[in-house]
């Protein structure tokens, strides 16, 4: 029920193409029915981070699109005060946090949904982007449920969004869209294409106190979600553009 109005918009509206950049074709030629459509949910069997590119209010609509399983959306808590929003939130299972500072309710619900097997929304840029540059600075938090859930980062590029001032106005505007997928990107990968100096600090981790550690998994997280970033960079035809990071105090918290 809820999924039919998100695919009769993208039909009908807004024309989506959906894109599986790197994937493997092992899943269709399994099947005898090659018109179908294979979602993310039939390409990979465990939970996961699905983090995109953020230029329209509908955007979750998209995403949810390419999933064929519920998405998690972590969404600021002030929307499901809204007599219109609210309900539609709670009905998608959405996870409210608090904008202003770390919310640690709505990130141990988001890892626990990601650890059972489900798929958690995140817009790493965590705002419209309505600005000319391809993306806004971005934010570690998905990347940190990601590790601490020990789930991967599925990158989705979004391009022709219908883009309006207010959050309806998505809803009536026709478009063309594209949604790319890129593959999904775990952390132990992120650790092998990373520097040797990183992978010293991995030896000497016992030697090193808590505080230390925090530090680093917060780096680790930063390296991380900025590689899986430049990629979807990368796969909308951005690839000379750079990742920045939105505020650094945390790092020494």
């Amino acid at each position: 029920m809820l999924y039919a109005p998100v695919y009769a918009l993208a039909r009908v509206l807004w024309r989506v193409e959906i894109e599986w950049r790197g994937w493997s074709t092992d899943v269709e030629n399994s099947r005898s029915d090659s018109s179908r459509i294979f979602l993310l949910a039939e390409r990979m069997k465990t939970g996961a981070l699905l983090i995109a590119n953020h230029r329209c209010s509908v955007d979750p609509f998209f995403v949810q699109l390419v999933s064929g399983r519920r998405v998690h959306w972590m969404v600021a808590g002030e929307y499901f005060k809204h007599f219109l929003f609210g309900p539609i939130l709670r009905s998608y299972q959405a996870i409210p946090t608090n904008r202003a500072g770390v919310d640690t309710t709505s990130t141990k619900r988001a890892i626990a949904l990601a650890k059972s097997g489900r798929f958690v929304g995140m817009f790493p840029e965590g705002r419209i982007n309505r600005t000319s540059s391809p993306l806004l600075t971005i934010r570690p938090g998905a990347a940190i449920v990601a590790m601490r859930a020990g789930v991967p980062l599925v990158p989705i590029w979004i391009e022709g969004a219908p883009s309006g001032w207010e959050v309806y106005s998505a809803l009536f505007m026709p478009a063309k869209v594209r949604i790319i997928v890129g593959q999904p990107k775990r952390f132990e990968e992120s650790l092998q294409e990373g520097s040797a100096s990183r992978q010293d600090n991995i030896c000497l981790e016992e030697s090193t106190d808590a505080s230390s550690q925090r530090l680093q998994a917060r780096e680790d997280a930063v390296a991380w979600i900025s590689g899986v970033m430049q990629e979807s960079l990368k796969m909308g035809g951005h690839a000379t553009e750079e990742i920045g990071i939105a505020g650094r105090k945390w790092l020494d918290s």
